[in-house]
């Protein structure tokens, strides 16, 4: 047999076609990873509260940059409110289907099957922070902590002074607006308290600069989430800067630059993926060229800033690189647009995601839009309720370009619709639905595709778990039922009614102390009593306990005069989810309030 033999110069033609082949498979599947990402998001400010977009009486000089500086997605929707954006946005999903579209009374609680984009990040090495808020249970397994977020600093509920917040919280550090002395705020680090050092939102942002600062310092992609309280009511702005909720913008914009430059002096700045948004339409006066505001299905509830920043990767970074990008785009398409532009794997046991990868708008200024079909909603209530304060979103395309922003609203299934082409009626006043049959046929039809989907699995309450951590709180900011939970700390200290009833679910059996507090644990004050400051109503004639678990039995006690908590001993079996129910009574019987803060813990297998 012949020996094989190749030239010299032959081999090394081969060689050269085999490393370019694959020098080219490797330019053309090399993925971009930056630094990391920054995904800020505001409470409640609208287009009308961006200084450079609507010049006026209000500085936000940062935020203009930044503008000025980004890929701009200028037809970006998120929920009315608060609770239904962050499940979206957090796991790349309808709204409603995640068992959020209320803030309060059981339906702001994100599902335990549902997977959030900390969580996809983690899987892939990737470090993860929460710094502020984040309003999706409070409680396990439903605090950040549980949901993929390495390092987290929050306060509790919805905002700063919302019932489950730390008792007496007010935004400050040291001075409030006006100079005065005042107290102090307590936050939770994964899940212990810590004394604030500064202002509410300065404080977010710290903590989050020494994440990114840590992350950089092992090499690490980070994903760095900072949702604001502010500019959400209570409006404590802070001292040096307006009163009100002004003051909070400007103090937000303060921050923003303040960021930029330690991402500057860290340099990292061009590599980067910095993304700021809201969370809905304003509460404030600006509304920005919009209809209505935080709340409203049309378009000022819902259609919010959202800028782009990452000039390594050429989306933005300068004024002569920055531009709007019109299609239609939505919170829930932040996660499925990460997973393709970073090639993350995501893990096993994730909902199927309904938003879209924005990756080719962003990096490709030529890209084409597409139909594209939205609905928002805003339902606030126990139950769904089909067409409840509903907008159905369509861009409509010929030749790839935008020929129409469709609009569809009702405020309720008996109202009468109303279409509107926000392509050329921004402010939507000119009602076209007359001999528009076919299209609002259409339109329909999408919804109730929508509303299947949505609709399937709603009715069950997201019950908060018992029996796996050392200690879980029950708030009566979760109580169930329509509309009938005490949220912030006012209506605690009135003693406010509710259905004075929480969805559980004890996944182990045994023997558990249930501790009933008319005050929580950091303010010590009895049950007949006002709180430690002397405020408060006084529950004089409390004196009777009762304990409900239902399937499980009834428990009652003697409230002792000045007494702080009544502890119960409920041996219970682990099953199906099942209702908690607590009351403090007078003499006859007669109800007086529940427990707002009841303490649960396991004491014998």
């Amino acid at each position: 047999m012949k020996n094989s033999f190749v030239p010299a110069s032959t081999l090394q033609i081969i060689l050269l076609i085999i490393f370019c082949f694959v020098a080219s498979c490797s330019d053309s599947e090399k993925v971009n990873i930056p630094k990391g990402v920054v995904l800020v998001l505001v409470d409640d400010i609208g287009y009308g509260d961006i200084d450079i977009l609507y010049p006026g009486d209000l500085n936000t000089p940062e935020i203009d940059r930044l503008y000025q500086e980004s890929v701009r997605l200028t037809d970006f929707h998120v929920g009315t409110t608060c609770s239904p954006t962050r499940a979206s946005l957090m796991t790349g999903r309808n709204i409603n289907v995640t068992g959020v579209w209320h803030t309060i009374a059981g339906r702001d609680v994100l599902r335990e099957n549902e997977q959030t984009m900390a969580e996809v990040f983690k899987a892939n090495g990737w470090g993860t922070g929460h710094f502020g808020k984040w309003h999706l249970g409070d409680g396990y397994p439903y605090y950040p902590r549980y949901r993929g977020f390495d390092v987290t600093y929050i306060h509790g509920g919805g905002g700063i002074s919302q019932q489950p917040d730390y008792y007496g919280n007010n935004y400050y550090a040291e001075l409030d607006n006006s100079g005065n002395k005042t107290t102090t705020d307590v936050y939770f680090h994964n899940g212990k308290e810590i004394v604030a050092d500064e202002f509410c939102t300065d404080y977010w942002f710290s903590r989050a600069k020494e994440f990114i600062g840590q992350s950089l310092k092992e090499g690490k992609p980070f994903f760095c989430y900072i949702p604001l309280n502010a500019a959400h009511w209570p409006f404590n702005a802070p001292n040096g800067y307006k009163a009100g909720f002004d003051g909070l913008i400007e103090n937000i914009d303060y921050n923003m630059g303040q960021l930029d430059e330690f991402l500057e002096d860290k340099g990292v700045m061009q590599d980067v993926l910095l993304i700021f948004t809201t969370d809905n339409g304003t509460t404030g006066k600006r509304l920005g060229g919009l209809r209505e505001r935080k709340g409203s299905n049309y378009d000022g509830g819902h259609n919010v800033p959202c800028f782009w920043r990452w000039e390594n990767s050429g989306i933005g970074g300068a004024i002569s690189l920055s531009r709007d990008m019109p299609s239609l785009s939505v919170a829930a398409d932040l996660l499925p647009t990460f997973i393709d532009m970073f090639k993350l794997e995501k893990p096993v046991g994730g909902m199927p995601l309904d938003g879209i990868s924005l990756k080719d708008h962003l990096l490709d200024p030529d890209h084409k839009p597409q139909d594209r079909v939205w609905i928002i909603d805003t339902q606030r209530g126990a139950d769904l309720e089909k067409w409840k304060r509903a907008s159905v979103l369509k861009d409509q395309t010929e030749d790839g370009e935008i020929i129409h922003k469709w609009r569809l609203l009702r405020r309720t299934i008996d109202d009468e619709p109303e279409l509107y082409d926000f392509f050329t009626d921004r402010a939507q006043e000119d009602n076209i639905i007359e001999g528009e049959e076919q299209l609002v046929s259409n339109l329909e039809e999408s919804y109730n595709n929508w509303w299947s989907e949505i609709s399937a699995d709603w009715k069950p309450y997201t019950p908060f778990v018992l029996g796996v951590v050392k200690e879980n709180t029950l708030f009566s900011h979760n109580w169930i039922g329509e509309n009938t939970a005490p949220w912030n700390q006012n209506q605690v200290r009135n003693a406010a009614e509710g259905s004075r009833t929480s969805s559980v679910r004890f996944d182990s059996s045994g023997t558990y102390a249930i501790e009933l507090r008319r005050w929580p644990r950091e303010d010590g004050g009895a049950i007949d009593g006002p709180d430690s400051n002397g405020e408060g109503v006084a529950l004089s004639k409390a004196v009777k306990a009762s304990l409900e678990i239902a399937g499980t039995g009834v428990w009652t006690k003697a409230i002792e005069p000045g007494s702080i908590k009544v502890i119960f001993e409920a041996d219970v079996i682990a099953g199906d989810p099942t209702t908690l129910t607590t009351a403090f009574m007078d003499e006859d019987g007669n109800m007086l309030c529940g427990a707002y803060y009841v303490y649960i813990r396991k004491m014998i297998e």
